[in-house]
């Protein structure tokens, strides 16, 4: 199991089982949330973290799994996840 896999099991398994297209979830150590996010591109995304935390970020795509990693500077320990 590589680092992404790892990280993404600390998801609940009702919570993977809810991905979808369109939002964007994220666990900070504490709670797990979600937010919408349609049709979003990633500069949006970024921007998101960059307005609400004062934060940039980085988004690695995971194609094997359809999903995005958010990598969130200043926040190393934060797992946001963005399904496509």
């Amino acid at each position: 199991m590589n680092t992404f896999e790892k990280k993404i099991q600390q998801f609940p398994e009702t919570v993977r089982r809810a991905w979808s297209i369109g939002f964007v979830f994220m666990y900070n150590g504490k709670n797990f949330q979600h937010f919408p996010a349609r049709q979003w591109t990633d500069a949006q995304i970024k921007a998101y973290f960059k307005e609400n935390y004062d934060c940039s970020s980085n988004i690695i795509p995971h194609p094997e799994f359809k999903l995005k990693e958010v990598q969130v500077d200043g926040h190393p320990t934060w797992i946001v996840i963005v399904p496509y």
